[in-house]
């Protein structure tokens, strides 16, 4: 019967034992983790001597292997540094502490384990690697970045090799150096590079290959078709809708093309097309896009003298309805392709004249104000011109501009002696063009009315072809002039006119540039050739011919070619750019992209919109870009084995942070301690007394009955 107390005094000391967590001290393992990579190895083999043989070693670079003293050499490890391996090979071998000796030139990695560490200084090293670019065109010149990197300050003979001949550099390579070597890219090519010094010799190569061919259309100007051909354009020559090469360059007029293609330029340039507009006989000024596309062509004519044009309209009965309309319609278009210099004015005819609004500039006010005196026509009464014709030569006498003209419409017969009329337009001295609207109009009289009267023409089967012909009247009118002679160039700081010394020009159109663009080439006071952006576009005007200038210079077509893929840079091409961050790269592309992402190591990485046409991403490893159909490896600039680091900070942040501490030379353990917990197995004892202690109880309660 004391049986059960004493055992149930017993399981309460072992409880309290438990409580405790006693442990029974044993010998221990010590494991070494030695970092073999390129960079480490060398220090780590200086010090293997002094390192203690009771131990166990484990060798790393990218694999990891069981070493059978610490004075044994691996080379064949790879070339960079993955701790994933070391930790899984030394949890193998059940340490009791772990040291890991190293330079620190790694991206860490959290330890299983406590761990220790030991700093060792990296060997002087320069690494070289080539980036290419990610989407090269065909005929671009393209720029391959030399990338050098040194844990340590050291000097470098640099040279580079390829389609551009040699470069060669001495350096001195702090952390990280980055270099461009540029070339046109005309097929394949094959980059090499070599850096050698005192520390040893690195080399690398690329290779290029064009990615796409762009895609130009060209039209009206042969010269700079064969120009873009040359720098490996596609170029097409036909007007086709809807627009979808990389650039449109327009050597032709407005009304060289379908009616509706200001607009469709414009949504195209707003969309993130490249436009392009040249100064052919037909193009630019000649062709009206300044007034065509005024908010959008980024030069406008310089010291152009002013034009003088009063139309004379029929506003007589038959003329009602769409007729009118029409009219109304043709004659908003010449308010609108007039400049502030030129004078327009309106004179109506029925069964008597009526002065709409005498000539007037065509200032932003007085735009305004004939547009709303042109909305309020209403038709009605004969025809009767003899005195509106007078009246609006009589309204020209006193307009200070040298060149003047009138615009006569109907589409009747005139009612009135038509011989007086044809004698005043021969004598008048100002131009008088004619336009019969429709099979009723007296054709016959109104093509003598522009022969007397040194004018054009026109004849319009149906009301809809007005405004497309008083356009074009107010384009004879409302015309420039160009230079010719022989004009100096200068350049100005842009990265388009870097390497190039432009020779003078035969033909210069006078010309500025608008506020919100940049000029990049000059004549004087003049500007030649200027950019800027529209929307999402890419828009230039270049103020010359280029079928008479620049022939026979060698850098036309390169200068062409590099401004075209400029301009189209915002339709097609794509721009990437890598930033060192941590131990990662923010990549940024900037182009047109369909939900971009990037497949890294069989994960899709999204790149987030930061801003118009930008992308931007924080990536570990090298990819592939997708967007849409394109799939585009990227070549980023990683952290390698030699990236530039604070190697003892890292140590120290890694040891500390599992528990360890960062270790001097003497103070490396040769020997470890381990300890056997005791506690299981005092809860075990406990529990087999406690099981023994019912067994007792149980049998003792039956005795006491009897």
């Amino acid at each position: 019967m004391g049986r059960v107390p004493v055992l149930r005094g017993l399981i309460l000391l072992l409880l309290l034992l438990a409580a405790l967590d006693p442990r029974l001290p044993l010998p221990g393992r010590v494991v070494y983790l030695l970092d073999f990579s390129p960079s480490a190895r060398e220090s780590v083999f200086a010090l293997a001597g002094r390192l203690p043989r009771e131990a166990r070693y484990v060798a790393f670079a990218e694999r990891a292997a069981l070493l059978p003293s610490p004075t044994a050499r691996r080379l064949d490890l790879g070339e960079r540094t993955d701790l994933r391996a070391a930790f899984q090979e030394a949890l193998r071998l059940r340490p009791s502490r772990v040291v890991l000796v190293s330079d620190g030139l790694f991206s860490p990695v959290p330890p299983p384990f406590p761990l220790d560490a030991l700093y060792i200084p990296p060997k002087a090293h320069v690494d070289l690697r080539l980036v290419p670019p990610p989407y090269p065109f065909l005929g671009e010149t393209v720029g391959v970045g030399v990338v050098l990197e040194a844990p340590r300050p050291a000097e470098a003979r640099l040279r580079v090799e390829g389609p551009a001949g040699p470069l060669e550099r001495q350096l001195r390579v702090e952390g990280r150096r980055v270099l461009t070597y540029a070339f046109p890219l005309t097929g394949e090519a094959e980059v090499r590079a070599v850096a050698e010094g005192s520390w040893g010799r690195s080399e690398a190569k690329a290779r290029l290959a064009p990615a796409d061919r762009a895609r130009a259309l060209v039209l009206g100007d042969p010269a700079l078709a064969r120009y873009l051909e040359a720098q490996g354009f596609l170029v097409e020559e036909a007007f086709r809708l809807p627009l979808e090469a990389d650039l449109v360059a327009v050597g032709l007029g407005v009304l060289d093309l379908p009616p509706g293609a200001p607009e469709a330029l414009r949504d195209y340039l707003r969309r993130g097309g490249g436009l392009l507009f040249t100064a052919t006989p037909k193009g630019l000024f000649f062709g009206g896009w300044d007034r065509a596309l005024p908010e959008d062509l980024p030069l406008k004519p310089l010291g152009r003298k002013g034009a003088a044009l009063v139309l004379v309209l029929d506003v007589s009965g038959s003329m009602e309805g769409e007729k009118l309309a029409m009219a109304v319609a043709g004659a908003l278009e010449l308010v609108r392709s007039a400049a502030p210099e030129d004078y327009l004015g309106v004179v109506l005819f029925s069964s008597s004249p009526r002065v709409l609004f005498p000539p007037r500039p065509m200032t932003a006010q007085g735009k305004k104000e004939a547009e709303s005196l042109l909305l309020s026509l209403r038709a009605g009464g004969g025809t009767v011109l003899g005195g509106a014709f007078r009246e609006a030569l009589r309204l020209l006498q006193g307009v200070p501009v040298e060149r003047k003209a009138v615009l006569v419409l109907t589409d009747g017969l005139i009612a009135d002696p038509k011989e007086p009329i044809l004698a005043l337009a021969a004598t008048a001295g100002v131009e008088v063009s004619a336009l019969a609207l429709g099979p009723d109009a007296d054709a016959a009289f109104l093509e003598a009315l522009a022969q007397r009267g040194g004018g054009r023409f026109y004849r319009a089967a149906t009301p809809q072809e007005l405004p497309r012909l008083f356009l074009k009247e107010g384009q004879e009118v409302f015309q420039g002039e160009r230079l010719e002679g022989r004009f100096p160039v200068e350049a100005l700081s842009h990265p388009l006119t870097e390497g190039f010394a432009f020779p003078p020009l035969s033909v210069l159109l006078p010309a500025r540039a608008e506020p919100w663009a940049q000029v990049v080439l000059k004549s004087g006071d003049r500007a030649l050739l200027a950019l800027g952006e529209r929307g999402e576009g890419r828009v230039a005007a270049l103020a010359t011919d280029l079928s008479r200038s620049w022939k026979g210079w060698e850098g036309a077509a390169p200068f062409l070619g590099g401004l075209a893929r400029y301009l189209a840079g915002g339709q097609r091409g794509l721009a990437l750019y890598a930033y060192p961050e941590g131990e990662g790269v923010r990549a940024v592309v900037l182009g047109r992209l369909e939900a971009p992402q990037v497949l890294v190591g069989g994960k899709e990485v999204p790149l987030v919109p930061t801003g118009p046409l930008r992308y931007e991403a924080v990536l570990r490893e090298e990819g592939v870009l997708l967007s849409g159909k394109l799939r585009l490896p990227l070549a980023l600039p990683l952290p390698g084995e030699w990236t530039p680091r604070d190697g003892e900070g890292n140590l120290k942040a890694l040891a500390e942070g599992s528990g360890g501490r960062l270790l001097t030379l003497e103070e490396l353990p040769r020997r470890a301690t381990a300890s056997l917990p005791l506690r299981p197995y005092l809860l075990a004892l406990a529990l087999l007394l406690f099981l023994l202690e019912r067994f007792l109880e149980g049998r003792r309660r039956p005795s006491e009955v009897f």
